[in-house]
């Protein structure tokens, strides 16, 4: 059977756990978590170890999928929180990690504003520290509060603050060596 679309995939797989619709379903999504995962790992077994235990975790509690929301929105979550369990970040990492040689820059420089390839800041992201990393990911990329993200990393919000400001000026630094 062919699919369109997740949602038709989606269906017919809650419908009737046809093996063909979930794999339909990692077909349509795997690309893009993929990417999500490998912004957070360092290297690609990392990241494809992660995305098969994303679809792993999905198979397992699709019923907890409520409907609210995209399942697009849900399957990237289920990837993030792979990362972040792999990752192992806790708050003595976080706290820990040197700005040494990093000049901390404002939210309204205009490095901001320049268009930067994707593989060129996927290549500067992976050279980060993995606390600064996953700050990076999970608030712009993710677009996580500083809230959300003390609560998943176990971290004050100032620190995930602070954490935010030094890893901006780490991926600057790292994007002008490239």
């Amino acid at each position: 059977m062919k699919f369109k679309s997740v949602d038709s995939a989606l269906v017919v797989f809650l419908d009737s756990r046809d093996p063909g619709a979930f794999s339909a379903l990692y077909q349509f999504l795997s690309p893009k978590l993929y990417y999500v995962c490998l912004r957070y790992l360092k290297n690609d077994a990392d990241a494809q170890d992660a995305l098969q235990e994303t679809f792993v975790t999905a198979y397992r509690k699709i019923e907890s999928f409520s409907g609210q929301g995209s399942f697009e929105g849900w399957m990237r979550r289920i990837a993030v929180n792979q990362c972040l369990s792999r990752l192992r970040i806790d708050k003595r990492q976080l706290e820990s990690e040197s700005v040494e040689g990093y000049q901390v820059i404002s939210e309204e420089d205009d490095y901001w504003q320049k268009e930067e390839t994707e593989a060129r800041l996927l290549l500067a992201l992976k050279a980060l520290p993995d606390g600064y990393r996953t700050i990076l990911n999970l608030a712009v990329l993710e677009d996580y509060s500083h809230r959300e993200i003390a609560g998943l990393l176990n971290i004050t919000e100032s620190t995930s603050r602070s954490q935010l400001m030094r890893a901006k000026a780490a991926l600057k630094l790292k994007l002008e060596q490239l």
